[in-house]
């Protein structure tokens, strides 16, 4: 029996008429541990961002456009209707019907998307059960256990600020929002207040853990005791330690003439649940280490800096190498990704990568977020795209960088379009606007030369990129969707447009960003990721004078940094393929 079929036999055994399933886990985290691939063991979709109706006799998928291709090649069709996210409200109201009983584990799902569901359910006479455990947890007989990695400290010389003057600069916020405690779930708010990393998350250095932060005195930590036991000492003056089963008894036992603080969009619904049934005042405010952890201060923009000259060197490398040494029939996407991992490694401060590299050739680079595996892997062929998406995290930084490359000779539709996503490349890059400018407002210029001839990516221009912590971090973003979230000093973004041919080929340049003051009113960006960008996919007569100048200036900044960190051999290619262009 498949494990679909287990939990829809589960459900009528139940008289629960649907269940909800996203992929998240009990933190609302967006990378989560093998423990909480609810989504995948239930539909095999291995996606990183997603959500599914289980009914009792039909299921309904819905993913971003991130993801359409890769969905119908790893799900049942027979079992699953795959939709677009924004089909999830519409296709809600027209299946579950009067009288339905809405099953839902109030530890995946926000306060935020809770009251989104009650005002699409609406009028429909639906009632939406709260379950006390996740039937997939009962159903999974195999399921992995949550992981018990070791915390450690993450050092001042890399943090640039210590747990002790953060937290009081948090509690300054409670207390101007008149909140006495606040109950903090996510993990990289949790990693950046205290300074503490681990490795129980994949590819970011996060522990599993909760905090309430308190008005005065210790703040209580909710974790596993063992991960914690070689650097208790280093923490015990600002921290009270407990077992992380135990912050629901402890919110109930808290005074109700207090208030507590949730994030309504961050926060688990359970927090809010328990303070309601026990009479619990709580309000809800904006988690308040977002800000303070995305301007990053001088040590970790500098840290920054430094991550990305390794990392490029290591980038230039694998590029000299796609150009001039590899031997094309001995080459696939593993093998190419295995290159770039074993070039990485060797670098000062290495911790992981950020990511699973995206390593795709031909048809695959037209996967945004293709994932290569064994069963997956295409050989490389003469005069194809090769795009790889790759990314580091460097005890000083974290880095994200894209670059595509002909492998022989490219058509002129791809050189047109390769230039056009360069054209808003060098757009953002290089624009200055306004103190308090909101991303989604600059994301037009990044897509204007590819609109101009019907063409548009479906995917964000640029994400949020943490300080050896998340490789997405928020609030800062540039993309379509409307955002409040604004672009300060300090932030650091990727910037990322894309054009992508579904069957052919893909197209994508990334740099990361830093926002940075041009004038008491002004912004504007500086550019610190450094490796070549491919020459033989650019056509010339596209660019005009201003984007010729960004680009030359560019490529004198990287050989520059990166020349006299390679061979012989690497420089001097460096220094050929990053001749000014005319």
């Amino acid at each position: 029996m498949n494990n679909l079929k287990k939990l829809q036999n589960w459900l009528k055994e139940n008289s629960i008429d649907a269940f909800m399933v996203s992929r998240t886990d009990e933190f609302l985290s967006e990378n989560i541990a093998s423990y909480a691939e609810r989504l995948k063991w239930i539909s095999n979709f291995s996606g990183s961002s997603g959500k599914a109706v289980i009914m009792q006799n039909t299921a309904g998928i819905f993913v971003d456009g991130r993801y359409t291709i890769q969905i119908r090649k790893q799900i049942d069709e027979n079992c699953f209707i795959i939709k677009h996210l924004d089909e999830f409200e519409s296709w809600l109201k027209l299946n579950l019907k009067i009288n339905c009983i809405l099953g839902l584990d109030p530890n995946l799902h926000s306060t935020k998307e809770i009251q989104s569901i009650n005002k699409i359910l609406y009028g429909k006479g639906v009632k939406i059960k709260f379950l006390d455990f996740n039937p997939i947890d009962l159903l999974w007989h195999d399921q992995p256990l949550p992981p018990q990695s070791k915390a450690f400290i993450h050092e001042f010389q890399y943090s640039g600020k210590s747990a002790q003057e953060k937290i009081l600069q948090v509690r300054s916020t409670l207390k101007s929002n008149q909140c006495n405690y606040y109950i903090l779930t996510a993990l990289d708010s949790i990693a950046w207040l205290l300074n503490l990393r681990g490795n129980d998350i994949l590819y970011t250095p996060l522990n599993l853990a909760y905090i309430i932060i308190t008005p005065s005195n210790k703040i209580e930590l909710f974790i596993n005791k063992l991960k914690i036991k070689d650097i208790q000492f280093e923490l015990h003056s600002y921290v009270n330690f407990h077992s992380i089963e135990e912050i629901k008894d402890y919110i109930i036992k808290l005074k109700q003439n207090v208030v507590i603080g949730i994030d309504k969009n961050k926060t688990p619904f359970i927090f809010e649940k328990i303070c309601s049934e026990h009479s619990i005042k709580f309000k809800y405010l904006f988690d308040p280490c977002v800000y303070p952890k995305a301007q990053k201060n001088n040590t970790e923009l500098q840290g920054a800096r430094n991550a990305n000259i390794r990392d490029g060197v290591s980038i230039t490398k694998f590029c000299y190498w796609l150009k001039n040494e590899m031997i094309i029939k001995e080459t696939d996407e593993l093998n190419a990704s295995h290159k770039l991992f074993s070039l990485r490694k060797k670098n000062n401060l290495f911790y992981s990568l950020s990511f699973n590299t995206i390593s795709a050739i031909g048809e695959h680079a037209a996967l945004p977020h293709y994932s290569v595996s064994k069963s997956s892997n295409f050989p490389f062929k003469k005069n194809n795209i090769y795009l790889f998406d790759s990314g580091a995290q460097y005890f000083d930084g974290t880095t994200d960088i894209t670059r595509t490359v002909i492998i022989g000779k490219p058509s002129s539709e791809q050189k047109d379009r390769f230039t056009r996503v360069l054209k808003g490349h060098i757009a953002i890059a290089s624009c200055t606007f306004p103190n308090e400018m909101k991303g989604f407002e600059l994301d037009p210029i990044a897509r204007k030369s590819l609109i101009e001839i019907g063409c548009d990516y479906d995917h964000g221009t640029g994400h949020g990129i943490g300080s050896f912590l998340c490789v997405h971090e928020g609030p800062q973003k540039i993309s379509k969707p409307v955002s409040e979230a604004l672009l300060l000093e300090g932030m650091i973004l990727s910037n990322e447009p894309g054009f992508y041919k579904i069957g052919q080929y893909g197209i994508r340049i990334e740099n990361l960003i830093i926002v940075k003051k041009k004038s008491i009113s002004t912004l504007s960006f500086e550019t610190i990721s450094l490796a070549p960008i491919d020459l033989d996919l650019i056509e010339k007569s596209l660019l005009v004078s201003r984007e010729k100048e960004w680009l030359n200036s560019y490529h004198e900044k990287v050989f520059k940094k990166l020349g006299n960190l390679l061979t012989i051999n690497e420089k001097t290619w460096l220094e050929e393929v990053t001749q000014p262009i005319q």
